[in-house]
């Protein structure tokens, strides 16, 4: 039985750009999932098309680092700052949820829960959770996403389960070593191991995170006991973004690998490489 080979667009709603680049990648290449992070301002032109495309599979990128949070600014003092946005990075909401983990916790769940209600609301399926910077994996973060899970009914939430040792066998490029993928791999993949959740679903090319390029997928081989395989990755259009420069909050978007891997996705033999 062949592997499902699920290629998911992160980020889908926080620009024009990214947005025209997963529109294009689904209709003209390989990418079959996306995540919407539904308090972005370009949501709404996500969703509108997420609706008039029921075969791509969509599902909530979590949001607790950047702009606007779904629930009142009151409810959530410890995420927002004094104009209402939201403040914390990764290690400041992970660093919050150690040392007021009852405080963290409740107003953590509010603003997930707040999410979630608004993604629902716009009449999507919610087909899997994952989360923006990985805040999703923090286990106080976690423990709220799994209840949820079991309450809405959710298929899957992403984890890092990759195994470092068959990534780096199978790809020549050692960018990891330099540019911080081999530290952002053990700190997920702990904090996966720490979450003690199991999926059926394998995670693929987080040492490469955000640039995935077409030879990361010569004769990849996934391990044995998986259903599904997930390659997380990131197109974009910088040259449109670069037109609406109030819109970018994140220097990421206008990267240059944003449109190396719009090109990765447009190569549909991309996906006959992963066995």
């Amino acid at each position: 039985m062949s592997i499902k080979k699920i290629f998911n667009a992160d980020d889908f709603g926080i620009s024009q750009g990214v947005n025209a680049a997963i529109i294009k990648a689904h209709e003209e290449g390989i990418l079959n999932g996306a995540s919407l992070m539904i308090n972005q301002k370009y949501a709404p032109e996500a969703v509108e098309y997420a609706k008039r495309h029921p075969e791509l599979e969509i599902g909530l990128h979590l949001n607790l680092t950047n702009e606007k949070p779904a629930a009142e600014a009151t409810q959530i003092p410890l995420l927002v700052d004094a104009s209402g946005k939201l403040k914390n990075g990764f290690v400041n909401l992970l660093l919050l949820s150690l040392l007021k983990p009852d405080e963290f916790s409740q107003q953590a769940e509010i603003e997930i829960r707040a999410q979630v209600e608004k993604y629902l609301h716009k009449g999507l399926n919610l087909q899997h959770i994952d989360g923006h910077r990985h805040v999703h994996l923090i286990p106080a973060v976690f423990k709220i996403i799994c209840r949820l899970q079991e309450e809405y009914a959710v298929p899957r939430i992403r984890v890092m389960n990759e195994n470092v040792f068959n990534t780096v066998r199978q790809n020549k490029s050692k960018s990891w070593l330099f540019d911080g993928g081999l530290i952002k791999y053990v700190i997920l993949r702990f904090l996966t191991w720490w979450n003690g959740y199991k999926s059926d679903v394998y995670f693929y090319t987080i040492l490469y995170t955000c640039k995935i390029s077409r030879d990361l997928f010569n004769n990849v081989k996934i391990p044995q006991g998986y259903n599904a395989v997930e390659i997380m990755i990131h197109p974009g259009m910088p040259e449109i973004d670069r037109q609406h420069p109030e819109d970018v909050w994140d220097e990421n978007i206008l990267s240059p690998y944003r449109t190396v891997e719009l090109k990765t996705l447009l190569d549909k033999k991309v996906k006959d490489g992963i066995d």
